[in-house]
């Protein structure tokens, strides 16, 4: 994702991101512990606990109000779909391998291709075929003419299913290392979703 294109979020949705991580990381580490109360200090006031009491109730609510709020700023926040983003990855690395390709016959042989220019682009995103994926190629080659005129010329490419899954895990590997988008937006519900775990593994080992 290019800094053009980065998009700078919000003080509220920064905050709430923060609050939700750490509420969940202190809950789980609470369920795990068997954290609890013994002494309470109020403005320099401090009371003492008969009966120790489980801290993680009350966190459990702090953590589903932060998830909430987390919830809302999240589908507020104004930012480009997951989806077309994926699509651009793909695309680009679809082009990429494509272009490298199709150009090697005319990299040896007539017509040339012109040089110093953007030699072929892909319009287009892959058509889906029974062996895979078709890319359709626009390329700009020079034709043995009186006047050597540039003039486009379509290549068609084809990707088998192997080569298409391969280049869709890239993509999503892409999406989740390089882009912000996993750990901006999408990390923070994974993170709440550790007390969740806890809970669940504590249910079934008791």
């Amino acid at each position: 994702m290019s800094e053009r294109d980065e998009i700078v979020d919000s003080p509220g949705f920064i905050r709430q991101r923060r609050n939700l991580i750490l509420v969940s990381l202190v809950l789980a580490f609470a369920q795990v512990t068997d954290l609890t109360i013994h002494k309470l200090s109020f403005f320099g006031a401090e009371g003492t606990i008969n009966a120790p009491v489980s801290i993680v109730p009350f966190l459990t609510v702090f953590w589903l109000y932060f998830l909430w709020r987390f919830w809302q700023a999240f589908t507020a926040v104004s930012r480009k779909p997951t989806k077309n983003r994926y699509r651009e990855i793909k695309k680009t690395l679809l082009e990429r391998i494509a272009v490298k390709r199709a150009l090697i016959h005319y990299r040896d042989n007539l017509p040339p291709l012109l040089p110093g220019e953007r030699q072929a682009w892909m319009p287009h995103d892959e058509e889906p075929t029974d062996q895979g994926a078709k890319v359709l190629l626009v390329t700009k080659i020079v034709e043995q003419s009186s006047t050597g005129a540039p003039s486009q010329k379509h290549l068609e490419v084809d990707f088998s299913h192997s080569e298409m899954r391969k280049i869709r895990a890239r993509s999503i590997l892409h999406l989740i290392l390089t882009a912000d988008e996993f750990s901006e937006y999408y990390l923070p519900f994974g993170i709440a979703a550790i007390p969740f775990l806890v809970w669940i593994w504590q249910i079934c080992h008791r």
